[in-house]
């Protein structure tokens, strides 16, 4: 039967011939673009299918190269007429027949038939006669009692001895050894293939010449190698010599000393070969003697790929095994059975267990709750993700993971457990906070002791000089201003101080907006003797009623109004006016302004920040609380900059006709 091979052909009209060639040729579909060497040689196929829409230089490549590794292949290139014509004046791809397509069914069959023709005319898929030669003397069977076939009992024995290994070595000394007894041959020659799939060297031999012993090497394309990839049999001298044309295969045997050659394939490749030399007793090999051979070579390559199986697992185990142990995570992980599988050295160390003991052991072992943890993940999918708990007591804080395990099947094998020891952290988190807390406290004593130490610096002084001159009617009304501008100002700090600190308590009730500016105006005179010449109160058309907490807000109002004062009474501008506001409110905007003397808008945005009020003992606390006592109102403050002048925007939310008049 003819044997088709489909490279990178995926498309419809590949698919059509496919399916023409089901009943009349074996199909394989290699998938990829440059298949390798020894795929292309095993099947040595009769006709080699590219499908290229656009010819393009990795069909070129895909076909050039399956040529050369199948010569007597027959290349055909599935494409578009206009394709196939600018292939041909640019000679970038000369397949041996052309499909075009788009074409009808009809016509696709018979340009499809007329490529099996050829290949049935080239005598592709057809049978090789056997050559006409005279038939080989016949050789009696030895005499039963000369007859050193061994029993099929030692075969199986020493198949089971080399199965029972996983060294590739002692693999190999079995197979000789177990050859050697069985065909008690004078001289063997067990050639391997290395790692790199290039060359075949000797591995074990006895009999052979030294110099070939550690000299010889066979390519993997050499005559012998090809000969037995291709043929997948045994070879004997005698049947080489009556093929004309494996002369090199017959001169390679020769040369490893042999007169029978036995190949040792490992899951369909080559991977070695036994070459015998003539027995030591007894005539030419039995058929039998070569099919137990055969069968024993099967069994060393089952042997082989067992051991190279085993080394890879134990290198895998010894890498995870490796990993494990360096890992900076505890992992745990549990089987369907509830039995610890892995529970790493870091993990061990963390929840004080010991390695022995708990692997192996049920998932109780583990400290509450992490064994319910891993069980509730295996069997509900309750997975965890950097979940912290504390185990032993409380003596252990931990940050846990878990996760399902699932195999390559995608069937359920476990569940997983990543474990973090967090006690250190926390500490050191408890710790900076205990020291920040400790830090806010002596910056707010500190900020008190400076805003105290003027007002009582005063206040001492007028009662160290009360006693002497209690009856100067001029000292009495100088003392009543001074000292009771102090009181307001120790009052006043220690407001400031509370509204900082906590919320407000509110007692909300209506009032005018010039009552309530008016207010601010004669607190801020209580603090300051130049508030009433140096503060302009305008208000612009009628205003609606706020209902707000009076005395705080007017607080708030105479924090603003005082800041905007400074040091030397600058001349303060208090107004009030209606604005229009999204989705038409009209909010009650109260503006604040003062000279800037320099202050930039950043410094202004600061001031309203507690933080910053408290680490500069130098910056007035009024405006920060303001804003909290504003917006604990439902007001609004903003500051900026503007024409070289400070401004504090106050929003206020007016009265809607209707409601209450008392609310808190």
């Amino acid at each position: 039967m003819i044997s088709a091979v489909f490279l990178e052909a995926t498309g419809e009209w590949s698919e059509r011939a496919r399916t023409q060639l089901d009943r009349r040729a074996t199909v394989f579909d290699l998938g990829h673009d440059t298949p390798d060497a020894a795929g292309l040689r095993s099947v040595q196929p009769d006709i080699v299918f590219v499908e290229a829409e656009h010819v393009t230089d990795k069909a070129a490549a895909a076909l050039q190269h399956a040529r050369q590794v199948c010569p007597e292949s027959i290349t055909v290139c599935v494409t578009t007429e206009e394709a196939a014509g600018r292939a041909r004046v640019e000679g970038t791809l000369q397949p041996d027949f052309w499909l075009l397509v788009p074409a009808s069914d009809l016509q696709f069959a018979t340009q499809l038939e007329s490529v099996l023709a050829y290949a049935a005319a080239m005598g592709r898929g057809q049978p090789t006669p056997p050559p006409q030669v005279s038939p080989p003397p016949c050789h009696p069977p030895p005499p039963a009692a000369e007859s050193h076939a061994q029993p099929a009992g030692s075969l199986f024995r020493a198949v089971g001895r080399m199965t029972g290994c996983a060294d590739p070595e002692r693999i190999f000394v079995a197979y000789c050894d177990a050859v050697q007894e069985f065909t008690r041959c004078v001289s063997y020659c067990l050639l391997w293939r290395s790692e790199d799939g290039v060359t075949f060297h000797v591995v074990r031999a006895e009999g052979l010449a030294p110099v070939v012993q550690a000299t010889c090497r066979l390519g993997h394309t050499s005559a012998l190698p090809l000969w037995l990839q291709q043929q997948r049999r045994v070879v004997t001298n005698e049947m080489l010599s009556q093929l004309p044309s494996e002369g090199a295969t017959l001169r390679e045997m020769r040369l490893c000393g042999g007169i029978v050659a036995i190949p040792v394939f490992v899951e369909g490749s080559l991977r070695g070969i036994m070459v015998l030399g003539p027995k030591a007793v007894g005539g030419a090999y039995l058929t039998t003697e070569m099919e137990a051979l055969y069968m024993l070579s099967a069994g060393a390559a089952a042997a082989v790929r067992q051991g190279e199986l085993h080394g890879k697992l134990e290198a895998q185990k010894k890498y995870i095994d490796q990993v494990l142990s360096t890992m900076a995570s505890g992992v745990i992980t549990l089987g369907l059975d509830g039995n610890i599988r892995v529970c790493n050295p870091h993990a061990c160390e963390i929840l004080s267990l010991e390695p022995e003991a708990a692997i192996g052991s049920d998932m109780r072992a583990l400290p509450s709750p992490l064994g319910d943890y891993l069980h509730s993940c295996m069997r509900y999918g309750e997975e965890r993700s950097r979940e912290e708990v504390s185990v032993l007591g409380g003596r252990r804080d931990l940050r846990v993971s878990t996760r399902r395990l699932v195999g390559q099947d995608g069937a359920l094998i476990g569940s997983m457990m990543l474990v973090e020891d967090i006690s250190a952290e926390r500490a050191l988190a408890q710790e900076r906070r205990n020291a920040a807390r400790n830090e806010v406290i002596n910056q707010f004593v500190a900020r008190f002791a400076h805003e105290l130490k003027n007002p009582l610096a005063t206040i001492n002084t007028f009662i160290e000089l009360l006693p002497t001159r209690f009856d100067d009617p001029e000292f009495q009304q100088y003392c009543s201003e001074h000292v009771k501008r102090d009181i307001h100002r120790l009052d006043d700090l220690v407001a400031k101080l509370l509204s900082l600190s906590q919320s407000p308590r509110l007692s909300r009730e209506l009032v005018s907006v010039p009552a309530l500016l008016d207010l601010a105006v004669e607190r801020a005179a209580l603090l300051d003797e130049t508030a009433t010449e140096s503060i302009t109160v305008s208000v612009r058309g009628e205003l609606p009623m706020v209902r707000v907490d009076v005395g705080n807000m007017a607080s708030a109002l105479a924090n603003l109004l005082r800041y905007c004062l400074g040091p030397h009474g600058d001349p303060v501008q208090l107004s009030a006016e209606l604005q229009e506001g999204p989705e038409g409110e009209r909010p009650i905007a109260v503006y604040i302004s003062s000279p800037a003397h320099g202050t930039a808008a950043d410094s202004l945005q600061q001031v309203l920040e507690p933080s910053y009020v408290i680490d500069h003992p130098d910056v007035d606390l009024g405006p920060s609380a303001s804003q909290r006592l504003i917006e604990s109102q439902g007001g609004a403050l903003e500051a900026y900059s503007q024409d070289d002048r400070i401004v504090f925007h106050v929003s206020l939310v007016p009265e809607v006709p209707g409601q209450a008049d008392d609310k808190s």
